[in-house]
């Protein structure tokens, strides 16, 4: 019973440690959102999704909320969460000089994978206590009514908070980017332009509506790809389903 109480009290306590803070990235000057920016505080650490979207965990106090994205000034914005929830984040490129390079405009998605990986490699390995943590052989007798069994709290406590903890939230947004980067470089702008021919407009929708999902592109062939594209535009300029998309847009 005493445990069980405890177990109610931290609850409680984490749930009033901080508040969420959430908002947009964009660019300052096309205003195009930005996914993939980092976003910190002193309570949390999350990552911008691919609508350039993100929530973090913010002290109820005054805190610090920065943005980092590779190309982009340094974001840096006070904040007292009890007070705002809600921030708009615009980056500034940096200007950048460069002696006769060989420039990609695409970045490589398997070294930010890899790079990524080495960066956060302890959120990456974190995984919630195993039963053999919580559960110990005990020479005595235990402080329940099994004798030669310990309970750990501390890990029990662990295992019961683990989906709040940042390192989770961290390794999920981490890997859904991972996911989303493989899936544009499957499902890429460049491929569905010029399988579909679509103007601009229709094309960002045709890719918004029909952007397949990671189980789905893992199962896929290029040729697959290819096929579903082309399948997805004949539903896509049919009259009947063209017109439920117009209005529901």
């Amino acid at each position: 019973m005493r445990y069980l109480m405890i177990l109610v009290l931290l609850c409680f306590c984490l749930e009033g440690y901080g508040q969420k803070i959430s908002g947009i990235v964009t660019d300052k000057n096309t205003g195009q959102r930005i996914s993939g920016a980092w976003i910190t505080t002193s309570n949390g650490t999350t990552i911008s999704n691919m609508a350039g979207e993100f929530a973090v965990n913010a002290s109820k106090l005054k805190d610090t909320l920065k943005v980092k994205m590779q190309g982009y000034k340094l974001y840096v914005l006070p904040v007292d969460a009890s007070k705002v929830n809600t921030v708009a984040v615009a980056l500034q490129q940096t200007a950048i000089e460069l002696n006769q390079v060989n420039i990609s405009a695409r970045r490589d998605r398997v070294k930010d994978s890899i790079s990524n990986r080495k960066d956060f490699a302890k959120d990456f390995a974190s995984r919630p206590p195993k039963f053999s943590d919580i559960v110990r052989p005990s020479l005595g007798a235990g402080p329940y009514p099994m004798a030669g069994v310990t309970i750990v709290p501390s890990q029990l406590i662990a295992l019961l908070t683990y989906k709040h903890s940042n390192a989770y939230k961290l390794k999920k947004a981490l890997i859904a980017h991972e996911q989303g980067e493989y899936i544009d470089s499957r499902f890429s702008d460049e491929r569905v332009a010029q399988l579909t021919n679509l103007p601009d407009d229709s094309l960002h929708q045709f890719i918004e509506l029909y952007r397949p999902a990671i189980a789905q592109v893992k199962k896929m062939s290029d040729y697959d790809i290819m096929t579903y594209i082309k399948t997805s535009l004949v539903k896509y300029k049919s009259p009947v389903h063209h017109a439920l998309i117009t209005e529901a847009f």
